[in-house]
């Protein structure tokens, strides 16, 4: 069984080697900026969200948060939130324009959802933001422009 992966891994290798070669982009560089990669594939002029790290939470143990743009829920796009504990990092990989507005908000079962934070993204740099700290919580997610 081990022989066969080891032989899935080299075949997975020599085919990015062999893609790579065709569209003349070397492994090295292809290696080193694989978040900056992504998002000129996939956003175009826009913003890349790349991932979210929880540095403290709002309740004790666990958040559950979701993101928002421009007032639409764009994050997780397969549940209503995504539960996270401190320095949790969870995967976004979203594209959202230059300019959004973005809000980072804790579901609460029996009050109205809190908001942690909000950022209106500037697509001109690749940075963290962060969402502070609405009901204690902190959060910071990267954006690849």
């Amino acid at each position: 069984m081990r022989t066969w992966r080891k032989l899935s891994r080299l075949a997975a290798s020599a085919t990015m080697a062999g893609c790579l070669a065709l569209a003349g982009t070397s492994a090295a560089v292809a290696e080193a900026t694989p978040a900056q990669g992504k998002a000129a594939l996939t956003c175009g002029a826009g913003v890349f969200l790349d991932g979210i790290r929880a540095l403290a939470v709002t309740e004790s143990g666990r958040d559950e948060v979701f993101l928002t743009s421009n007032g639409v829920k764009i994050w997780p796009a397969g549940s209503a939130y995504v539960s996270m504990a401190v320095n949790q990092r969870v995967e976004v990989d979203k594209c959202v324009p230059n300019g959004a507005q973005l809000r980072l908000v804790e579901v609460d079962d029996l009050d109205p959802d809190d908001v942690i934070g909000g950022q209106t993204i500037n697509g001109d740099v690749t940075r963290d933001y962060e969402f502070c700290c609405g009901d204690g919580g902190r959060y910071r997610i990267g954006a690849v422009a």
